[in-house]
């Protein structure tokens, strides 16, 4: 009767990065932020049909972003909700939007027939160069309008094209 021997091999290590000139850059804001909202849209585009996942109960905003000349305007469709449901936020390079609200259905008698939250989130990518000091935001007639002043470095600046 043969007996089989098998060799333990260990196994290889990673390789540790190299760097240099021709390296992708890893920790640069721009690639990260393009990576994340790839992913985002990866994400949207996966659960867009999917009641429940990614957007509270299937539910999702309508956002236009605007880029003018000394502010950033974002637009959200948010029917249904109070200025008070609402947390606005602007972190780094991101504003983020989410409204939260109770939904109560009382039936005869005054008991409660049906409850369920309703929840909402959007994050959507700035320019550099946002005033977070003097963002502003209002409510009116279901539409979220958040106004996100420049500030001067932020600001683009024309270049003029001189002939030959």
């Amino acid at each position: 009767m043969a007996t089989e021997t098998k060799e333990l091999t260990k196994p290889k290590e990673a390789t540790p990065a190299r760097g240099g000139a021709l390296e992708p850059h890893r920790d640069f804001p721009l690639f990260l932020g393009w990576m994340r909202d790839e992913f985002d849209r990866m994400l949207d585009r996966f659960s867009r049909n999917w009641p429940g996942i990614g957007h509270g109960n299937g539910w999702r905003w309508g956002v236009d972003v605007q880029d003018q000349d000394d502010t950033v305007v974002v637009r959200a469709e948010a029917p249904g909700f109070e200025a008070g449901d609402f947390d606005i936020q602007v972190a780094d390079d991101r504003l983020v939007l989410r409204a939260a609200k109770k939904v109560e259905t009382k039936g005869d008698g005054g008991t409660v027939r049906e409850y369920r939250e309703q929840e909402c989130y959007e994050s959507v990518g700035l320019p550099p160069g946002i005033d977070k000091a003097n963002v502003e935001a209002k409510y009116h007639n279901g539409v979220l309008t958040v106004t996100l002043p420049k500030t001067a470095e932020g600001k683009a600046k024309k270049v003029i094209v001189k002939a030959g």
